[in-house]
């Protein structure tokens, strides 16, 4: 069996917070993420979660948000705005205008119950890798952080992205979530699986074009002002930036080549 601490050795002890009141699954949880070498915290209620966002201060923390006589959507606010914390919701529903909501108010992803092991795995080191190139990057002049890329500006806490000019170039949010994976690899290929996990929220299938569709959008809205692509297609391994980017080779580890 593929062992992720084999495929992802550059990413040790993440602390990861859970935050769930059905115990049996919040165990499973523990187990499935102590086993691939990280640590955790559980908490079951928003007062506590809360608190081990302070004494814990965790690098993930995944999160249910159907929690007994709790705003979890308030959780998931104040979560957000508190530190640099990756937020994966992990939610029972499948409703469609929830799921918006919560990336809406900071999430970072959102996976349905029951979450597959290794695929809750593949996800908190994919917002891994995303939330690290956020806490490092250099501010604006506001304060929030920023990467350059080419001759635009991305402000990846407002998750924006700024023409030369000072123009906004508009992204969906999965756009935006598929750059911003494309940033965390520094400049190495990312397969059409792992962009279609982080930024459409399910597996790829080779038959599925929903990747091509989204790099094709993202790629015409990014072209530099020599309308030179940004983002190009290696055969066999998926996607990458080929524009400068102003973040440090050691800032953002390596990814390992996963399946195209």
């Amino acid at each position: 069996m593929l062992d992720f601490d084999d495929v992802f050795p550059h990413i040790v002890a993440l602390k990861v917070l859970i935050v769930e009141d059905d115990e049996e699954l919040g165990q499973v949880i523990i187990e499935t993420l102590e086993s691939a070498g990280m640590r955790t915290a559980y908490a079951t209620t928003v007062a506590d979660a809360l608190s081990l966002k302070q004494s814990f201060g965790p690098d993930i923390a995944v999160m249910d948000l159907n929690l007994p006589g709790a705003d979890a959507m308030a959780l998931l606010t104040l979560m957000a705005r508190h530190g640099n914390c990756g937020l994966i919701i992990v939610s029972g529903h499948t409703d469609v205008a929830e799921r918006i909501i919560a990336l809406e108010l900071g999430a970072d992803d959102y996976i349905c119950k029951p979450p597959h092991a290794r695929e809750l795995l593949a996800r908190i080191r994919a917002v891994h890798r995303r939330v690290k190139i956020r806490s490092a990057a250099p501010p604006d002049p506001v304060g929030r952080p920023t990467v350059q890329l080419g001759t635009m500006t991305v402000d990846l806490r407002a998750r924006m992205v700024r023409a030369s000019n000072g123009d906004h170039i508009r992204l969906t949010a999965a756009e935006f979530t598929a750059l911003e994976t494309l940033l965390a690899a520094n400049g190495e290929a990312v397969s059409r699986d792992c962009l279609s996990q982080a930024a459409l929220h399910h597996p790829w299938r080779p038959e599925d074009r929903g990747v091509d569709q989204l790099i094709f959008s993202l790629r015409r809205k990014l072209e530099d002002e020599d309308e030179q692509s940004l983002i190009h297609s290696v055969r066999g391994a998926g996607y990458l930036l080929s524009a400068t980017v102003n973040v440090p080779p050691t800032l953002v580890p390596r990814q390992s080549s996963l399946p195209a």
